[in-house]
């Protein structure tokens, strides 16, 4: 009885979007940015602790420059868009300049950087995105 109902649903919202091709449209780009920013988010949070997963560049303005320094320390970088780390790296992407990275930054001005991984931060575990790259 649901699985007819739905049909029903499903072919009438069909006719409707066959017979308005501007809503239709609209729709069926609506669909389609809906699967893929929750396959790209999906993507992310499985794949993205410790350096790996996706890269990824964002333009932002550097609020705060600091060292965390808890266990080892850990070179963090303030911006508006969040909280990254600059950190050296020999898998999964190689990095050995991470002294070169963090001195090209400086409070109050805007970069493109690009990224690497998400933040994740539990009970138990802390971690947040790598600058691999800045460019002004």
């Amino acid at each position: 009885m649901i699985n007819k109902a739905i049909g029903k649903a499903l072919d009438t919202t069909v006719e409707w979007i066959m017979d308005h091709p501007v809503a239709g449209m609209l729709g069926i780009m609506t669909t389609t940015v809906v699967v893929l920013v929750g396959s790209v988010v999906l993507i992310n949070y499985s794949n993205g602790v410790g350096g790996f997963g996706p890269e990824y560049v964002e333009r932002v303005t550097v609020q705060r420059l600091y060292v965390d320094s808890g266990k080892s320390s850990h070179y963090m970088v303030g911006t508006d868009k969040g909280v990254y780390e600059v950190k050296n790296f020999l898998y999964p992407v190689q990095i050995f300049n991470c002294d070169e990275l963090y001195s090209k930054l400086e409070v109050g001005k805007t970069y493109l950087v690009k990224l690497k991984g998400n933040k994740v931060t539990n009970w138990f575990m802390q971690q947040y995105p790598y600058i691999i790259e800045v460019r002004e």
